[in-house]
């Protein structure tokens, strides 16, 4: 409760007579109640129970739309995450303040009990390079060997900290990312951590990207899970959508995305929309992807290598 109670008080920075809702679905009940519990100590607290939303069909129920938009505060406890819908947008246009928590676990709550002023001072320290940056490169011992560009997009900072009217961000918190231009993206990706539909990845998947789009999946009983989400996606879901760095000190590798993703010594990226992280490809889906100890290059200096930052 001391974890839900400092991202209360130091990320949600929830205030006496703020309209709070709680949207959540029955396998994150339990978690959902506790951080009621902790809301209600400082003001009066609405859950909403919905349905377990499919990747394919994330938006809300209708009046859940309606009750977003008339909130100053929205916690997204779900399954499947909310953050890219069409919801959360026009929710944030209205003024909230949302911070999503997918497929959220009791093993995941340590990690919300980091410093959030010092890791949003670190998340704007990297922020601040990135957005000087026009070419990504990565590179792994396993494989990847990816190239994406990035001139003229905004890299955003997920630093938990929901300080103005319209803010976004996760909870665990902690990544700096940026959307890559949507067909600058080619070569090999190796995620050997966890994926979005796959979790646990004991068989790394290799995936070829060319254009910005993904052209092939490879490996074994990981890789045919993966091409089955992708088959029954639209047509937008194959586009690689962001580039982001884990920097949260408390996240360990556990074998969940929303966590794993926040870790010191990894990155993720992303396929599918991208239109809340400041793209411009629309999708049902946004499907991230785990990478552990990568080597790094922002234009040609090396920022990261075998996954310890540099700079």
């Amino acid at each position: 409760m001391r974890t839900i109670e400092n991202a209360v008080k130091n990320a949600i920075l929830l205030k006496p007579n703020e309209n709070v809702l709680i949207i959540y679905d029955s396998p994150k009940e339990k978690i959902a109640k506790l951080f009621a519990k902790e809301c209600e100590k400082i003001t009066e607290t609405m859950l909403a129970r919905i349905k377990v939303r499919g990747q394919t069909k994330r938006e809300p129920p209708k009046p859940i739309v309606e009750a977003m938009k008339n909130s100053d505060v929205v916690l997204g406890i779900t399954t499947i995450s909310l953050t890219h819908t069409k919801a959360v947008r026009k929710a944030r246009k209205a003024g909230a303040r949302i911070a999503t928590m997918p497929d959220i676990t009791e093993k995941m709550l340590p990690a919300l009990a980091v410093n959030y002023k010092e890791l949003a001072k670190n998340c704007k320290r990297i922020e601040k390079i990135l957005n000087k940056t026009n070419v990504i490169k990565i590179k792994t011992k396993l494989g990847t060997n990816l190239t994406l560009r990035c001139k003229g997009r905004e890299a955003q900072s997920d630093d938990g900290i929901l300080d103005h009217s319209g803010s976004l961000h996760n909870l665990p918190t902690g990544e700096v990312g940026v959307a890559p231009i949507e067909n600058s993206s080619n070569g090999k990706i190796v995620i050997d951590v966890c994926m979005v539909g796959v979790e646990k990845i004991k068989n790394p998947i290799e995936i070829y990207v060319k254009d910005g789009k993904m052209k092939k999946i490879v490996g074994k009983k990981e890789a045919k899970k993966l091409n089955k989400i992708f088959k029954k996606a639209d047509k937008n879901a194959k586009i690689l959508c962001e580039f982001s760095i884990g920097l949260n000190q408390r996240a360990k590798i556990i074998g969940k995305v929303l966590n794993d993703e926040k870790a010191i010594g990894t990155i993720h990226v992303a396929f599918g929309d991208n239109k809340s992280i400041g793209g411009k490809n629309e999708s049902n889906v946004h499907l991230d992807g785990v990478i552990k100890k990568p080597t790094i290059w922002f234009n040609d200096k090396i920022i990261m290598k075998n996954g310890e930052l540099l700079i």
